[in-house]
């Protein structure tokens, strides 16, 4: 009986480590917009597969025209969470990971020292708003952008 209890356990365990890290960040999944002065920039989530967030920005112009910024891979490998960026035209068209480390209900934090800018980059969701942070130091000198982001 213990084996059988104790087999029983170990297969609940792992389903539950399994589907745990998609449902982590699914606060981040849906369609996500900011109005600035040159148009509108959209951010993208959907879930890629069992540990993998795909997201996008777009920015949609004044005058209709739709640039893509950065395609991003939220990704949970061996234990840790990554945030990942791919700036169009920016570091040879390489993603730059970012180690997650702080995560909790509905935001975290993550961080690249060795990055030029920014070196750390935070996601924060209230309700129906998604609150984004770029920080760090840029030719010397502390820099952060906010982005405040709406649900579509």
């Amino acid at each position: 009986m213990k084996k059988y209890t104790l087999f029983l356990l170990c297969i609940i365990l792992s389903v539950l480590s399994f589907s745990q890290p998609v449902s982590t960040v699914q606060w981040m999944i849906g369609i996500w917009k900011i109005n600035t002065p040159q148009g509108t920039m959209i951010e993208i989530w959907q879930t890629k597969n069992d540990s993998t967030l795909q997201g996008h920005s777009i920015m949609i112009k004044t005058n209709g025209d739709s640039i893509t910024q950065e395609r991003i891979e939220f990704t949970y490998r061996n234990g840790d969470w990554y945030y990942s960026p791919t700036v169009m035209n920016q570091n040879g068209g390489n993603a730059v990971p970012f180690k997650v480390i702080f995560i909790r209900a509905t935001e975290f934090i993550s961080e690249n020292p060795l990055h030029d800018f920014p070196q750390r980059i935070a996601y924060r969701r209230i309700k129906q708003n998604l609150y984004v942070s770029i920080e760090g130091k840029r030719n010397g000198k502390y820099s952060k952008q906010n982005y405040d982001f709406t649900s579509e």
